[in-house]
């Protein structure tokens, strides 16, 4: 929509509100004026009724103090006047209404009118009648006699000569209406004029009112030319990078609908701008991963997954985009990771081949040292030579080992078919008597709190998760320390924990103790016979059974690890 028509239709909105308020005042004009011309009317004809009755009983009185009997007022009887005679003990002795019985009417005692008669010599009242129904006006007069002549009249008639009127009040009202439409229309357009033409040339200023409004509208204009030509400078470099990443990307919105891709992600995955995802030319296995890895998204969570594509390997990593904490979409990068995985499978088939290749002299070095140590070469120098040789060989045996182990780690394919149910109580009760005596060897005690508790799992693996981790607690402890293995469940957790009362880990190495030959004390861990693949192994592993490692650690006061596994009962 072009700004002059949203202008214009800001415009006839404003033209209309005052149309509509303008008109609104006029109608409430009217209408208060016509209800206090109403009340006028009434107060001035109920006066006038006033008068009329006044006049009317006075004459009547005269002409009724010279009568004989009461029933020579018939003569008087026509037109709207009721007249009622009434004596002093309030019953009615004539009632020109003849279908109104004088003798079935009630006692008029107490009537305000008659009792002010009787009492002041006139009376004036306004009720409804409890004969008649009606709302009537009352006047009376005492007689010379004693009693009391009252006249009444009907004051509907007053209202059916305001009813009469009411049609012309009503024409005449609604020609008044009409006309302030009109007028009120005329007046919006002459005001919202000069605005929607200060609105396509700011310097067109009709009223001085609206200099500051101009002037606002002027600074706001710039900025958005400035901030539009910014926009569009950083969208033209966001299109020229994506155009040119060899990682495709890919944003969805909150529906699946591609919104937008580069030529990467077009020439891997086909895909279309503004239809639902749908990746081509994967088989359906592959297609479900990425589908399923986009779902995840959707949802709210990160999700990474590798799927095969003819010859490529690719990674998927998708994530969800939020804007105010509510998602909008999804953005997905798909990375070809074919010459790493290359790389890294040969560089497992070397360390698997090398170690094998090592393991054999070594331990027959490892051999040969132990002989020597034994006392069969009798001089001294080589007796401490050969074992040195044995404390390396051994050293080195045991690193082989661990290549070896993390090497079949990282394969990729998963041995599904080892999983089988674990009981950890069972696990980390050989792990103790293994390390029994090394544990004593070393000044530690071992102690165990563990509750029944089985996991999905390779259970060689857990057996090894469980060894490095104890066996750590033992190497890096203190004399007489302790270490403390637990196992027990929390809700759908199996919870491993290992706590030692060791040297500690100082806070800026945590974060590293998981890497592939990283040591924190090098000199400890070459007089323990540490390998720096420990910890390693043990992250593997963890990630191997979709679990969850966590390391809490104080310096010279003690390390706690717990790995939390998906349980299987408790």
């Amino acid at each position: 929509m072009s700004k002059e028509k949203r202008t214009a239709i800001k415009s006839a909105n404003l033209s209309s509100n005052i149309t509509k308020n303008l008109t609104l005042v006029g109608l409430v004009s009217l209408l208060l004026t016509c209800f206090a011309i109403s009340i006028i009317f009434w107060f001035l004809m109920s006066g006038q009724l006033r008068d009329d009755i006044k006049n009317y009983v006075q004459v009547l009185a005269i002409d009724c103090n010279k009568m004989s009997t009461y029933s020579e007022l018939d003569h008087y009887k026509g037109g709207d006047y009721r007249i009622t005679v009434i004596d002093s003990m309030g019953n009615v002795m004539y009632e020109n209404a003849k279908e109104l019985e004088e003798s079935k009417m009630t006692n008029h005692s107490d009537r305000p009118e008659f009792l002010d008669a009787r009492k002041t010599g006139s009376g004036i009242s306004s009720r409804y009648s409890s004969e008649t129904g009606d709302l009537m006006y009352y006047f009376a007069v005492r007689l010379d006699n004693g009693d009391v002549l009252r006249v009444s009249k009907n004051m509907y008639s007053m209202l059916s000569m305001f009813n009469s009127i009411l049609p012309a009040v009503v024409l005449i009202g609604g020609a008044i209406i009409l006309i302030c439409w009109f007028m009120a229309k005329r007046m919006s357009k002459h005001i919202t004029k000069p605005i929607v033409n200060m609105a396509k040339n700011t310097e067109n200023i009709a009223y001085d009112e609206l200099a500051p409004l101009s002037t606002t509208i002027e600074q706001q204009r710039e900025q958005i030319w400035r901030k539009n030509e910014e926009l569009l400078a950083e969208t033209e470099k966001i299109k020229t990078i994506t155009a040119n990443m060899s990682e495709g990307l890919i944003f969805l919105d909150k529906d699946g609908k591609v919104i937008m891709h580069n030529e990467s992600a077009q020439k891997m995955v086909n895909t279309k701008r503004n239809a639902l995802f749908h990746p081509v030319g994967l088989e359906v296995t592959e297609r479900e991963k990425f589908e399923d890895c986009i779902s995840r998204a959707m949802k709210g969570k990160s999700a990474i997954c590798e799927i095969e594509h003819g010859e490529k390997s690719l990674q998927i990593i998708t994530n969800p985009v939020f804007v105010n904490k509510a998602q909008t979409g999804v953005v997905c990068f798909i990375v070809d990771i074919t010459h790493h995985k290359s790389v890294e499978k040969m560089k497992q088939e070397f360390t698997a081949n090398v170690s094998h290749e090592l393991k054999t002299p070594l331990t027959s070095i490892s051999g040969y040292a132990e002989m020597i140590e034994s006392g069969i070469a009798k001089d001294k120098d080589v007796k401490r030579f050969a074992a040195k040789i044995h404390k390396e060989a051994q050293r080195l045996v045991t690193l082989i080992g661990d290549i070896i182990k993390l090497s079949r780690l990282e394969e990729e394919a998963s041995e599904k078919d080892r999983l089988t149910t674990v009981d950890m109580e069972e696990i980390v009760a050989e792990c103790r008597d293994s390390l029994e005596m090394n544990a004593r060897k070393h000044g530690v005690s071992i102690e165990v709190d563990s509750k029944p508790c089985k996991i999905k799992g390779d259970r060689e693996m857990v057996y090894e998760l469980v060894y490095n981790l104890c066996d750590n607690a033992i190497r890096y402890n203190k004399q007489c320390g302790r270490v403390m293995l637990s196992v027990e469940t929390d809700g759908d957790k199996a919870i491993l924990t290992v706590e030692d009362t060791g040297i500690g880990i100082p806070s800026e190495h945590i974060d590293r103790v998981f890497e592939r030959f990283y040591r924190v004390d090098k000199s400890r861990s070459k007089q323990t016979g540490g390998t720096g693949l420990g910890l390693a192994i043990v992250k593997h592993i963890t990630e191997r059974h979709n679990a969850k490692i966590d390391i809490v650690s104080e310096h010279q006061k003690g390390t706690k690890i717990t790995v939390s596994f998906k349980a299987l009962c408790g």
